[in-house]
C-alpha cells in the first residue's frame, strides 16, 4: 500500500481570518485521506520546501503588495539567490485581498509566480479572493483535493468528506447574539471625533476569548441609507428578491441585513457603467484612468454613484451587483480575568461629509447609534500571537495611538489581574489632551500606582508642530533600546497605512543609533525581534 499524500498547508495573515480558515481546511484535508502539516510561514523554513510533496499556500497582502508580517521572512528567503530549486514539488496558492486596493492580492500573485519560477508545478490556478471569500476559497480547496487525488491514484477511493460543524463556540458563519450593556463616548465635549467605549455581555453567548483577540461584529445597514438607495433606484422595499444561502425576502430587508450597500466595488461600477446613459463613468473605468477614478471615488458611497449615474434596474439586478455584507473586526479592549461576563471595544464612529452628502461607516455607527435596539451578532476571532508574554516578569512596550490603545488596555488589566511584575510602557497619541485622552483616568491611575512604569503621550494638535507617537519614541530612544536589550516585547496597534510604517522606521533608527549599528544591522536586529515574536503588530 502506498503512503498517503503528504500535504503542507502554509498560511500568513495580518489578522486571524486566514488562520481560522486554515484550521477548517486542515481538517477537511485530513478527512480526505491526506497526511497534513500546517504551519505559519514564519515558522516554516524555506529550505524544507524542496522536500515537500504538495504545498498549499494561503496568504493575504499587506500594504503596497507586501507580505504580511508573519510571511515576510519566508518571502525574503524565497527570493534569495541561493534558494533551492523546487522541481517535483506541486503547489497551489489561495490569495486574499480587497479589490478596492490597487495591489489586490499582490503578495499572493508574487508568491505564485516565484514558486513556478523555481520549478514547482501548479496543482491548479491561483485563486484571488475578495473580502467575500468563502465560496471562492471553498471551491479552490475542492479543486485542490481533486487534483491531489488525481495525482495519487492509490487514493482514488478515499471519500472527500467535509468538516462537520462543532456547534459549540460562535463562529463567523454562526455568530452569537450579545446584549449591549454600555455605550459611552470617550471624547469630552468639543472633540472633533466620536469614539465610544462599548461593552457587550457574554452571558449565554458562549464567547471565550484571550487578551489580544478580536471580536467580529455583524452589523446591519443604516435604515436611512437603505431608504436612499431604494429612492435613487426607484425600487420598492417590499419587492421580492432571493438571497443565496438565506432564501426569499423583501428587498428592503435584504439591503438592510445581507448586502454591502456602501462601497462601490469594481464589479458594481462596471455594471452601472454598462447601464447608464452617461459615458463618463465608463471613461473613468479605463485602465489608464485609475488615478482619476481613485480620486473621484474618495469618500463616495454607492448611493453617490447612483445619484450621478442613474440607471433602471430590477430588485434582483440590484442585489445581484452587490457584494455580501461582511463583519467588522475590533480589537478587544478588555481582559477575561478582570472583566468577567463582558467584552469591551473601543470604536471610532466614522462620520464625514464627502462634499455632496453626509456619510458614515457601517459597523461603527451601528454600534454607536443602533445596537441598543436588540442583540448584536458577534464571534471571537482568535489572534495568532498578538498576546502579552506568558511570563509576567517580561517587560512590554506598547504603541497604540487612537483606538489602537484598545488591546493594550486589555493587556494592562490582564497583567494587573494576574499579578505580573514585569515593567509596562505605553505610548499613546491623539489630537488633543483635553478631549481625546481615551481611558485617561484608568491609565493615569495605573501610572501613579507604579504599575504602568511609563506613559508617554503625543497629542498632535496641542502645539504648532505636530507630535506623534514615533516622535516620542525617538525622544526616549536610549531608554527604549535598553528595554529591548532587557528582553522587552514590543507591540504596535493601529493604522497600517502610515502610523505602523512610521513606528517601524523609528524603531530601526533607534536601534541603529543607540545600539551603534549600521542600518543593515539594525534591520536584522528588528527582524530577529519579529522572528522571536518580541515585535508584534495588530494593524489595519
Amino acid at each position: 500500500m502506498r503512503a498517503r499524500p503528504k500535504v503542507t498547508l502554509l498560511w500568513a495573515s495580518q489578522t486571524g481570518n486566514i488562520e481560522s480558515l486554515t484550521e477548517d481546511y486542515a481538517t477537511q484535508l485530513m478527512n480526505a485521506g491526506f497526511e497534513i502539516r500546517t504551519a505559519c510561514m514564519s515558522d516554516y523554513p524555506v529550505a524544507s520546501l524542496a522536500g515537500a510533496q504538495y504545498v498549499l499556500l494561503m496568504t493575504s497582502t499587506f500594504g503596497d503588495g507586501d507580505a504580511p508580517d508573519n510571511g515576510s521572512e519566508f518571502w525574503d528567503a524565497l527570493q534569495a539567490g541561493s534558494v533551492a530549486r523546487l522541481d517535483g514539488v506541486h503547489f497551489a496558492v489561495l490569495a486574499f485581498g480587497d479589490r478596492n486596493y490597487d495591489q489586490f492580492c499582490g503578495h499572493g500573485r508574487r508568491l505564485d509566480a516565484r514558486l513556478a519560477e523555481l520549478g514547482a508545478a501548479r496543482l491548479c490556478a491561483r485563486v484571488d479572493c475578495d473580502v467575500e471569500f468563502q465560496r471562492d476559497a471553498d471551491q479552490w480547496l475542492e479543486r485542490v483535493i481533486a487534483r491531489i487525488k488525481e495525482a495519487d491514484a492509490a487514493l482514488h477511493a478515499v471519500p472527500a468528506t467535509g468538516l462537520s460543524a462543532s456547534g459549540l463556540l460562535p463562529t463567523k458563519a454562526h455568530p452569537a447574539p450579545s446584549k449591549l450593556v454600555a455605550n459611552l463616548r470617550l471624547n469630552r465635549p468639543g472633540a472633533a471625533k466620536d469614539t465610544r467605549y462599548v461593552s457587550l455581555s457574554t452571558e449565554g453567548a458562549n464567547l471565550e476569548y484571550e487578551t489580544g483577540d478580536a471580536l467580529g461584529v455583524w452589523p446591519t445597514n443604516c435604515p436611512e441609507l437603505v431608504d436612499e438607495l431604494l429612492s435613487v433606484t426607484a425600487l420598492k422595499a417590499d419587492a421580492p428578491v432571493s438571497v443565496a444561502g438565506v432564501g426569499d425576502m423583501c428587498l428592503g430587508d435584504a439591503l438592510a441585513r445581507h448586502f454591502d450597500i456602501t462601497r462601490p466595488h469594481p464589479d458594481t461600477l462596471a455594471f452601472i457603467a454598462s447601464r447608464t446613459a452617461n459615458g463618463a463613468l465608463k471613461a473613468l473605468l479605463a485602465d489608464d484612468r485609475k488615478a482619476d477614478l481613485k480620486q473621484w471615488l474618495w469618500g463616495q458611497q454607492l448611493a453617490d454613484v447612483l445619484h450621478e449615474f442613474p440607471i433602471e434596474l430590477s430588485g434582483a439586478e440590484l442585489v445581484g451587483m452587490l457584494k455580501r455584507l461582511q463583519p467588522r473586526l475590533y480589537s478587544i479592549a478588555s481582559s477575561p480575568s478582570a472583566h468577567r461576563g463582558e467584552i469591551h471595544l473601543t470604536v471610532s464612529a466614522v462620520r464625514y461629509h464627502n462634499g455632496r452628502r453626509a456619510r458614515k461607516g457601517v459597523a461603527s455607527t451601528f454600534l454607536a447609534d443602533r445596537a441598543d435596539d436588540g442583540r448584536v451578532p458577534v464571534f471571537v476571532q482568535k489572534s495568532a500571537h498578538f498576546r502579552p508574554p506568558v511570563n509576567g516578569d517580561v517587560p512590554i512596550v506598547m504603541v497604540g495611538p487612537g483606538t489602537g490603545v484598545a488591546p493594550f488596555r486589555g493587556f494592562l488589566h490582564e497583567r494587573q489581574a494576574r499579578g505580573a511584575r514585569g515593567r509596562n510602557w505605553l505610548f499613546f497619541g491623539e489630537q488633543h489632551a483635553q478631549t481625546d485622552f481615551y481611558y485617561g483616568d484608568e491609565l493615569t491611575a495605573m501610572r501613579d500606582s507604579g504599575f504602568l512604569t511609563r506613559l508617554d503621550l503625543a497629542f498632535s494638535r496641542d502645539q504648532a508642530d505636530k507630535i506623534y507617537v514615533q516622535d516620542r519614541m525617538r525622544e526616549q530612544g536610549a531608554e527604549l533600546y535598553r528595554w529591548l536589550e532587557d528582553g522587552a516585547h514590543f507591540y504596535v496597534c493601529g493604522d497600517a497605512a502610515r502610523m505602523a510604517k512610521d513606528v517601524d522606521t523609528a524603531l530601526k533608527a533607534i536601534v541603529a543609533e543607540h545600539g551603534g549599528m549600521s542600518d543593515e544591522a539594525a534591520n536584522d536586529y528588528v527582524a530577529r525581534l519579529a522572528k522571536a515574536r518580541r515585535y508584534m503588530r495588530d494593524v489595519y
